[in-house]
């Protein structure tokens, strides 16, 4: 994948792509080469884009420093031994900067304009997710001078957490530009509207909230996310996800990864999930109340020697199988942790029940019996229980801020390491062509926010 110079530089090209004129306007024009887009193909393309940093390398290598995964042939077993270097995130960096907050912001400029209030809403929630997770990701960020590079060639780094409150304020910003419109009666904006990559019954609204859920409670702020988690969707079918067919590219891209593109690269074999999900073991969380047979077939198979990544038809990873944004179990369990953590344990094992009852429901099973107070000894094994929930229900970046957040509370494999992986390095992109670059940061630097 060839790569962008600099954050700076990027809106210059995808500015200069989208609408500048030539300075030599109309000489050899070319009728088939596109002079703008329109804002409905920009917001459907920074909505699909999500799917890059929930589904792709930054989902693969969280996974993998969480042993949720694991890595198994080539540089993937570098990478699961945290042996990377900084070109290793230029990748996930251009997903989050070019692909992703650029056309987000030039789609919010277009939609101004046409005064298209729904799609400005959409274009505000898409720029925030890809902002929340770069600072979630890597710590202090390019943002407030980001994809200005007239004025800005060398955008200077804002703090993690100014980037996290910036992305929290577009969030409500978008929640209220898709909101109902008694008006014109209008109801709140539907997840499948404005775009045709997702899926689900959930609104724009309650999609912010649970993105909101999910960045206050990485602050820490658990009273805050757990309000805004109550306000996202509560039923499995709400679940906006992102649609994947058959059809060659528009699968899953777990499965494109594994089935089509680095077969072994990527497999379970020997991951702390896995052993948590096993009937019998030193890390199995079997019990009267829980067997994970089932989705521990629905998540892996064997075949060549490694536990695989189930992409077979009807397997988690399966190439039809659409992928969650944000899932039914992270808001659930977000809502468990807060409620345990402000004192209301009673909310909180509902919450975990709903989470463990969504496999039941999505895999057709009778493999969950709902908890209640005697089943765990004090707040700690209540807490222990929702996060190890999380940990082997919700896949990629979520799971490794969670186990950045409480120091590795449910004691997954580190491979080696005592603490775990605190970021993601800087890309040798910025390193290279940004003078405003912060230095260079070990996978043992804590981000602010962590420290």
């Amino acid at each position: 994948m060839k790569l962008i110079r600099s954050i700076a530089f990027t809106g210059v090209l995808l500015v200069g792509a989208l609408g500048c004129e030539s300075v030599v306007e109309d000489l050899n024009i070319n009728p088939n080469e596109f002079t703008d887009i329109s804002t409905g193909l920009l917001v459907n393309h920074s909505v699909l884009n999500m799917a890059s940093i929930a589904e792709s390398e930054a989902a693969r290598i969280a996974g993998m420093w969480t042993d949720q995964f694991t890595g198994s042939d080539r540089q993937y077993i570098s990478q699961d031994d945290y042996k990377v270097d900084d070109s290793d995130f230029d990748g996930v960096w251009e997903d989050l900067y070019r692909d992703g907050i650029v056309p987000s912001q030039i789609a919010q400029e277009k939609a101004s304009a046409e005064d298209a209030t729904g799609l400005l809403g959409i274009a505000q929630i898409t720029e925030a997710f890809y902002a929340g997770e770069a600072a979630s990701l890597f710590g202090d960020v390019p943002y407030t001078q980001a994809n200005q590079a007239t004025e800005f060639p060398d955008p200077v780094y804002d703090s993690q957490e100014s980037v996290l409150r910036a992305a929290i304020a577009l969030l409500d910003q978008g929640f209220d530009n898709t909101a109902a419109n008694p008006t014109t009666n209008t109801p709140a904006l539907a997840i499948t509207g404005g775009n045709s990559v997702l899926t689900g019954e959930a609104t724009w609204q309650e999609l912010s909230r649970g993105l909101k859920a999910r960045y206050l409670l990485i602050l820490r702020d658990y009273e805050g996310a757990l309000a805004a988690a109550q306000e996202s969707f509560d039923e499995v079918e709400d679940e906006p996800r992102i649609i994947h067919t058959t059809t060659n590219f528009a699968e899953n891209l777990f499965f494109q990864f594994e089935a089509e593109q680095r077969s072994d690269y990527l497999t379970f074999t020997g991951s702390y999930l896995t052993g948590v999900l096993q009937d019998s073991g030193a890390v199995s969380r079997a019990d009267a109340k829980t067997d994970d047979a089932n989705r521990l077939a629905f998540y892996t198979y064997t075949a060549g020697g490694f536990l695989r990544l189930n992409t077979n038809p009807g397997g988690y990873f399966a190439a039809d199988q659409d992928f969650p944004v944000v899932s039914y179990p992270e808001v659930q369990l977000i809502i468990a942790e807060t409620a345990q953590r402000t004192g209301d344990s009673e909310l909180a094992i509902e919450a975990l029940n709903n989470a463990r009852n969504y496999w039941d429901e999505l895999m057709g099973t009778d493999d969950y019996e709902d908890f209640d107070d005697s089943d765990f000894d004090d707040d700690n094994s209540l807490l222990e229980a929702i996060l190890l929930e999380k940990f082997v229900s919700v896949f990629g970046t979520p799971t490794f801020y969670d186990v950045i957040r409480t120091n590795n509370i449910i004691g997954t494999n580190l491979d080696g390491r005592t603490t775990p992986a605190q970021r993601f390095l800087y890309p040798s992109v910025e390193r290279s062509s940004n003078s405003s670059f912060p230095g260079i940061k070990t996978l043992d630097d804590p981000t602010p926010i962590n420290m």
